[in-house]
């Protein structure tokens, strides 16, 4: 049920002795704004910086050209989502080709990762793609997803978490457990991790969100929603240093 974030200018605290006055509503947001998730976990965008973040990434992909991509790719993304749903990989991941190859099979990185899913020759094989000088099994949609299925099963095996598992996908699961045990954090968005890796999970949000709601995508878009968060953070502590000051006067 979809509810509201009010914000108050002032809150009785009649328990220590502070006179009740009456509760003025001075920003509402509404919670469909804030009720984002990746794979069923929450995304805490009550958190400036966070929803900040968002922000800039639902801005960034806001442009023709990636219209055009979405219009040319939802053909294959159908192909894609019940392969995932064999090997238990919530459907969110389906958007991984996107981000990763802009959907071609002919996409490759400087460090030798190509195909659809961006898969290195090592990764591959041991999935059981062939990988040669005549055959690249990466470039077949439906082979290079079987694969993918199978890597983002046994990452969440190790993690756990499913955003940690989108983390695993761009920097590798050794690198995000090393920052986990290093940092005593199991949490996606308290890791301090690099900046690609960091901006990650944003790029998959906003290509998601762009797909299945883009008049939320549209407000978040406008900077209103972060605009009202940052007034939100700001009564929050003036309310608490009244409490405070109530607490210490009486």
């Amino acid at each position: 049920m979809a509810f509201s974030i009010a914000i108050f200018g002032e809150s009785p605290v009649s328990e220590v002795g502070v006179e009740k006055k009456e509760l003025k509503e001075t920003t509402i947001i509404d919670s469909d704004l804030l009720a984002i998730d990746f794979c069923g976990e929450a995304i805490p965008l009550s958190e400036l910086r966070i929803a900040e973040r968002y922000q800039n990434m639902i801005r960034n992909y806001d442009n023709p050209t990636f219209r055009k991509l979405m219009t040319k790719t939802r053909k294959r993304m159908r192909v894609i989502e019940p392969i995932l749903k064999k090997y238990g990989v919530p459907a969110d991941f389906k958007y991984i080709p996107l981000i990763e190859s802009a959907m071609s099979d002919e996409a490759t990185s400087h460090r030798g990762a190509a195909g659809y899913w961006q898969l290195m020759p090592s990764t591959a094989k041991s999935l059981g793609l062939v990988v040669n000088e005549t055959r690249d099994d990466r470039k077949h949609l439906v082979k290079s997803t079987h694969a993918a299925g199978k890597y983002l099963r046994e990452l969440h095996r190790q993690l756990g978490s499913w955003t940690l598992v989108a983390a695993a996908y761009n920097a590798g699961p050794t690198h995000i457990q090393n920052r986990m045990d290093s940092q005593n954090k199991d949490d996606y968005f308290k890791l301090r991790l690099n900046s690609e890796t960091a901006r990650y999970l944003y790029k998959l949000l906003a290509v998601k969100e762009w797909f299945s709601n883009p008049e939320r995508s549209r407000e978040w878009g406008s900077g209103d929603v972060v605009d009202r968060l940052a007034d939100f953070k700001t009564e929050q502590k003036k309310v608490a240093a009244q409490l405070a000051k109530a607490t210490i006067d009486s």
